[in-house]
């Protein structure tokens, strides 16, 4: 049934999770399936439809806070077009081929990846185990003394990143935690590898968002569920936006003492979760 505050509800959840390493599609699948939300009565059209809105909105609050790199690297590129490349420009193309591997993943296994969505046990167990992943790199990497800087990305960190976020598109791996991963593994600190986890989607997430509206059909949404668009699109652009600040601010605070590695919060989160959503699956309550 159509219920605006549920609308709400979704689109904070997606922009919030899209950016804190706890996986948004996991948070899609498992949250409404538990709270028995059926926002479109089962109209997969109008589900795409909303998932394009709250992915439009998703973008559109990320890029608001990340537009000073955003208008960094567009120049950088743009100069390199027109035959001045310089250090940032490698950088800039390396973020756009970091999109390749999921964008062809995506694409390829569709059909395959929609019912792997359907498996609360598989959510349960890549919530556990890439959140485990995510606290161990941290770890790891402060032992290493990892300590790059933003503007040392290269191709070949595009592609190490760029392939682990194409895993993401299992659900309960989590984009911004896979390539956060990667990303300290590579040797990037905290603060690093946040921002270009987070630049690193933004191609992604637009390209999701063509490909659902490309693929909506013939959807022709009346205006109550039109509202409910508009609404889970502003709350998805709201809680990206403060996704992404609390990401950036708690990294940058903990890079200053990095012997605390604030991703065994997220971890433990995440096997608190994996659990419960093991627990419903195997007792039949859902």
């Amino acid at each position: 049934m159509p219920d605006p505050a549920v609308a709400i509800l979704l689109g904070l959840l997606q922009g919030l999770t899209e950016f804190f390493p706890i996986s948004s599609s996991a948070h899609l699948e498992v949250v409404p399936w538990l709270a028995g939300w059926d926002l479109f009565d089962g109209d997969s059209e109008l589900e795409n439809a909303f998932d394009v809105a709250v992915h439009v909105g998703t973008l559109a609050g990320a890029a608001l806070f990340l537009r000073a790199d955003i208008a960094r690297y567009a120049a950088a590129l743009w100069r390199g077009i027109r035959g001045r490349a310089e250090r940032d420009t490698l950088a800039a193309v390396s973020l756009a081929l970091s999109a390749v591997p999921a964008a062809v993943v995506g694409v390829a296994l569709e059909d395959r990846l929609l019912d792997l969505a359907e498996q609360p046990l598989l959510i349960a167990a890549l919530l556990a185990v890439f959140g485990w992943l995510l606290w161990r790199s941290d770890v790891a990497a402060h032992r290493r003394g990892a300590q790059r800087p933003q503007d040392s990305y290269r191709v070949r960190d595009a592609l190490g990143m760029g392939l682990a976020q194409a895993t993401a598109l299992l659900p309960g791996v989590s984009r911004s935690g896979v390539t956060i991963t990667a990303g300290r593994w590579l040797g990037f600190d905290r603060a690093a590898v946040a921002r270009l986890a987070f630049l690193m989607s933004l191609p992604l997430i637009a390209g999701a968002g063509v490909y659902r509206f490309a693929t909506l059909g013939d959807a022709a949404p009346t205006s109550t569920e039109l509202w409910l668009f508009i609404v889970g699109g502003l709350a998805a652009a709201v809680s990206s936006w403060a996704g992404v600040a609390a990401m950036v601010w708690l990294l940058d605070r903990t890079g200053r003492r990095p012997q605390r590695s604030p991703f065994a919060l997220f971890a433990g989160y995440r096997l608190a979760l994996a659990a419960a959503v093991a627990v419903v699956a195997v007792s039949g309550l859902r």
